[in-house]
């Protein structure tokens, strides 16, 4: 099998994005994903675009970052994104408002003071005992079709993308990464892969993966979140609650759905861990405390993901962890050439996560090639499939008539969730 300048280990945002990246700068790249596109923590999140305004107060570092991709991604990935909007909205804590404010003010994130009344005109389903709202620039983000836009744009720039190829083992000459060992998932068989460079980008997986070069200390937490789904969608916009950030302090309109989330505790093992009972009763309190119909409709379903985070080197609360990134070179950390690992981050920074990877990695090869993600947009999946195309892949003629023939009917939105996931599955 023919030599590649990265692979790259897991196929969550950061992953595909860092792979998107690579290939725009001209790069031989190849993604190894032990699961579907976004099956671990990408795809268990909120749903919630940050406008930054959740961590304007105690982490600035993570609130700016947010604030500058937000805007970013609202114009590469229009085609993922509803531009929602979002209230803060006061219920106690009244001390806290001038210090949002200014933590807002500070960090370039816009906002707006609303009437209540005229909130409450908007969000009829709000809570009224509200005593002051403030608008954001928050948004929807749909992960799975942002996922594959982004697979997609890699893979048009050379890129390969091999989903159930799970990383069972790194190569080294020396200490040096040299490459990978995969299992295939679908043919039942292992492989390897050599490269230039390996970069890490599994999440609350990467140490385990990093712990086959013999690294023991990656430096990294991971804390678990629940989210509760409520089968109806309760507002228009996102709606936070203003306040230190915490559990329960968010509602996020995903689609048809409301998410209610989240909670955070640390665990250790991303392979094993269970959603606390008491984590239902808790949420649907603090859910009700915003929208008081949520006790009325109940939740159809919950679901957890888990963080991967910078480690500070001491025990504290979760969620005074700050979730800013950073890039791990392990040459310079622990004399192991040829890998570099990605930590911590948001959803919402994960192209400028990316790029950071990215840059890393072509100063270690010497491509003087930039970053184009910032101005390059991302493919439309639906736009960019048409029967003639798919007749020249050979993928099957009469599944795609009927996916077409659903345009003008009753049930298109089903149009678009199946080309989605088709696509994914042609990628490798």
């Amino acid at each position: 099998m023919g030599k590649y300048d990265v692979i790259v280990v897991g196929g969550g945002v950061t992953g595909l994005a860092v792979t998107h990246d690579l290939a725009l700068r001209g790069l031989k790249t190849l993604l190894c994903e032990r699961g579907d596109l976004l099956s671990g923590t990408s795809g268990k999140f909120h749903g919630l675009l940050h406008s930054g305004a959740r961590y304007a107060v105690n982490d600035p570092e993570s609130a700016y970052e947010c604030a500058v991709e937000n805007k970013i991604i609202k114009e590469i990935a229009s085609h993922c994104v509803e531009d929602t909007g979002g209230y803060f909205v006061l219920m106690d804590e009244e001390e806290y408002y001038d210090e949002f404010k200014k933590g807002c003010k500070e960090n370039s994130i816009p906002t707006k003071d609303v009437d209540v009344d005229e909130a409450l005109r908007e969000e009829p389903g709000l809570n009224p005992n509200v005593k002051a709202i403030v608008e954001v620039q928050d948004a929807v983000l749909y992960a799975y079709k942002f996922a594959v836009s982004l697979g997609l744009a890699a893979k048009t720039n050379g890129a390969e993308i091999r989903t159930y190829n799970e990383v069972i083992g790194l190569l080294k000459e020396g200490r040096r990464v040299v490459g990978v060992k995969v299992f295939d998932k679908i043919n039942k068989s292992v492989y390897e892969e050599d490269a230039k460079m390996t970069v890490v980008a599994a999440g609350p997986w990467s140490e385990k993966i990093t712990r086959m070069a013999g690294i023991q200390d990656l430096r990294m937490v991971l804390t678990a979140g629940t989210m509760a789904v409520v089968p109806y969608r309760l507002s228009k916009r996102v709606i936070n609650k203003m306040r230190p950030p915490s559990d329960g302090d968010i509602l996020v309109p995903y689609g048809s759905v409301s998410i209610v989330g989240t909670t955070a505790y640390v665990i250790e093992d991303p392979d094993d861990y269970k959603i606390p009972p008491e984590d239902a009763e808790f949420l649907m309190e603090e859910g009700s405390a915003l929208f008081p119909a949520i006790k009325r409709l109940g939740f159809s379903r919950m679901y957890s993901s888990v963080r991967p985070l910078v480690s500070l080197g001491e025990e504290m609360d979760a969620r005074k962890i700050s979730r800013r990134y950073e890039i791990y070179d392990h040459e310079e950390l622990h004399g192991i050439e040829g890998l570099v690992t990605a930590v911590g981050g948001k959803l919402t920074t994960c192209r400028a996560m990316a790029e950071a990877m990215a840059d890393v990695v072509c100063k270690k090869l010497g491509v003087k090639k930039g970053c184009k993600t910032k101005e390059t947009k991302l493919p439309n999946p639906i736009e960019a499939l048409n029967l003639e195309r798919v007749k020249i892949k050979g993928l099957p003629e009469n599944l795609i008539r009927r996916m077409l023939d659903r345009r003008g009917t009753i049930d298109e939105e089903l149009l678009s969730d199946a080309f989605y996931i088709f696509i994914a599955s042609s990628l490798w």
